[in-house]
């Protein structure tokens, strides 16, 4: 099943491990994923700041080029490593 943008509320989205999504998807799930956990943990946000704001797009790509670079290699390395050993935690 591949995940498309208008899911509705996350409430009514029943993701399962084996679903899958696009790449910009993916950046844009670690970076919400990354912001929500650092709230929920009661950090201020300027602590993460620097990181969630180059996770941010502009212009029809993130603000810091190599962010999306990163996240290009380590989509790279996850595939190629192949779900099992990314659930088992390598």
């Amino acid at each position: 099943m591949t995940l498309g943008r208008n899911l509705g509320s996350l409430d009514t989205a029943m993701i399962k491990a084996t679903d899958t999504i696009t790449v910009i998807e993916g950046y844009d799930a670690m970076r919400v994923f990354l912001e929500t956990v650092w709230r929920r943990h009661g950090k201020p946000v300027e602590e993460i700041a620097f990181l969630l704001g180059s996770l941010k797009w502009a212009d029809g790509s993130p603000v810091d080029p190599t962010m999306w670079q990163d996240w290009l290699a380590a989509v790279q390395m996850a595939a190629s490593a192949g779900s099992c050993k990314i659930a088992e935690g390598r």
